[in-house]
């Protein structure tokens, strides 16, 4: 595995993403091992210098702008651009080597996702059900808490069928 061409901080352009710079925050080595051969790839984690938006490319997909000692001053003398319409960005991506040259006609249907797109949206999906669950349970178990006091305090028997449904709630959550 060769030592990777781009590290912390760098500023890039992405492929796709022209005129937007982004700022590398890390990477990956994803290694593939099958019967005939074995391979690894490089993933990048990226964020958009304008937006923040966080994006993942393989190290083919990255052109290097500026070394991260320099970023600061990059984006100071280069403040990040808006996206460019679609005409001038066909001619870019002709200019740099894209396989689509429509030369200003608009695309007959939007950009399909990638799989790593999908996937890493599919990740951040379950990532939010997960902490929904377990913030319901948190508040929950404080209600639980608090029923269970005030039965305690004063023995009234509604405080007790509160207590009941709240943990009955739990236990349907918990088993999930």
């Amino acid at each position: 595995m060769n030592k990777p061409q781009f590290t912390f901080g760098d500023i890039v352009i992405v492929a796709g993403y022209h005129p937007q710079v982004f700022i590398v925050d890390g990477y990956r080595e994803e290694n593939y091992h099958y019967p005939n051969e074995t391979w690894t790839d490089l993933v990048f984690e990226l964020h958009c210098a304008r937006s923040g938006v966080w994006l993942e490319a393989d190290e083919e997909d990255l052109t290097f702008v500026a070394p991260a000692e320099e970023a600061d001053r990059y984006l100071a003398e280069n403040p990040p651009h808006e996206p460019m319409h679609m005409e001038t960005s066909d001619v870019i991506s002709w200019m740099f080597g894209g396989e689509e040259m429509n030369f200003g006609r608009k695309p007959e249907q939007p950009r399909k996702p990638t799989a790593r797109e999908i996937s890493a949206k599919e990740a951040e999906e379950r990532k939010a059900a997960r902490k929904a669950c377990a913030d319901e349970i948190d508040n929950l178990l404080e209600m639980a808490q608090w029923y269970r006091k005030m039965l305690e305090k004063t023995s009234d028997e509604s405080y007790g069928d509160r207590l009941f449904a709240v943990e009955a709630e739990l236990k349907k959550l918990v088993e999930k």
